[in-house]
């Protein structure tokens, strides 16, 4: 089919729009002095975010001149980014260091076990009403890296702190038809 006509495409239902989305902490670390904010209060200041990737391995099979592609493992990008904006309260700074620092003590070198300080995370996308249309789930979460920015004088922009967050795998499924 080369082309299509105007009813066809009025057909197609709602585009998704890249604002509709929500991000929660679906569970956190247990253990530890956490300074964890409420969930609402950071999807509130969470201006954008990744979407987690996959690639499935591909595998080339060659025999006497033949060759022949197959599925390998799926591999799991396993780092998103997370864009805040950070406010005089520095919720988003706090947030980081008090989970960092289960990771990795910075004074002690010391580190609580993987299970204890790992979290699950969740995108949800919305539609117009903001009812939940998609949802994917990050297992394994920790925060990876911290990038605060910089301070400067020439500009009346606020702090947006990345943070870049590790995981081990994700789930993904429609939330309707």
């Amino acid at each position: 089919m080369a082309t299509f006509s105007i009813d066809q495409l009025r057909s197609l239902p709602d585009y998704q729009k890249v604002t509709k989305w929500d991000m929660r902490f679906l569970s956190l670390p247990v253990v530890g002095a956490l300074a964890i904010p409420a969930a609402d209060l950071l999807n509130l200041r969470c201006e954008t975010i990744e979407i987690p990737q996959k690639s499935n391995e591909k595998i080339e099979v060659a025999i006497r001149g033949h060759k022949t592609f197959h599925a390998g493992i799926t591999t799991y990008n396993g780092t998103m980014n997370v864009t805040f904006t950070e406010t005089v309260d520095n919720t988003i700074k706090n947030f980081f260091k008090a989970w960092s620092e289960l990771v990795y003590g910075t004074r002690t070198g010391t580190a609580f076990a993987k299970a204890e300080y790992e979290g699950v995370m969740q995108i949800t996308l919305l539609d117009a009403q903001d009812r939940p249309v998609y949802s994917y789930i990050m297992y394994g979460v920790w925060p990876e890296a911290g990038d605060f920015g910089s301070l400067e004088g020439s500009s009346s922009e606020v702090q947006r702190p990345s943070i870049t967050f590790s995981y081990d795998f994700y789930t993904e499924a429609p939330l309707r038809i």
